[in-house]
């Protein structure tokens, strides 16, 4: 009997972080098991991923290089997970980042000619796309036919294989 009661006491490391007063998207983003709580539909996690300002970062982490003397959290952690919990598909954290211009904007500054287009950063950018135009189409198409420079940057990029994928598709 005992067995069945410490495992209802037992709560996932994401749940203890929501369950603080105070908490930031890093401390999420470094629990191992945040995109499981994902995938299983956590509602408090999603409700605070689906942020304006989450989405905001997660989005930096995406498309953002990061510094070079950044630890390997911020260069290749991070960048990973945020590209994970977007193409986990969760339908309120993709309307929150296609409803807003200005976080489309940022998501397409990636393919502006004057930034680096390492390969690693390039294909998280072309997870998160591919997401929004199996799951957010008409959304997406809708921002392309207001913005056709994008097309053009795409184009420009199509030697890189992640970009390539992005415009077969």
């Amino acid at each position: 009997m005992f067995w069945k009661l410490a495992s209802l006491s037992a709560s996932s490391p994401v749940e203890s972080i929501l369950d603080k007063e105070k908490y930031t998207l890093e401390e999420l983003l470094d629990e191992e098991e945040i995109i499981q709580e994902c995938k299983a539909l956590n509602s408090r996690l999603i409700n605070f991923l689906r942020d304006r300002a989450q989405v905001e970062q997660l989005l930096r982490y995406v498309v953002e290089e990061p510094q070079d003397d950044a630890d390997s959290k911020l260069a290749f952690k991070f960048p990973f997970i945020s590209c994970e919990i977007f193409t986990c598909e969760i339908d309120v954290i993709l309307k929150t980042l296609v409803e807003d211009e200005k976080l489309m904007d940022l998501l397409f500054s990636f393919l502006e000619p004057n930034r680096p287009h390492s390969a690693l950063l390039a294909g998280y950018f072309g997870k998160v796309v591919i997401c929004l135009m199996i799951r957010k189409t008409a959304a997406l198409m809708n921002y392309i036919k207001g913005h056709q420079n994008v097309f053009s940057q795409l184009v420009d990029l199509i030697g890189i294989t992640s970009i390539m994928e992005v415009l077969v598709r």
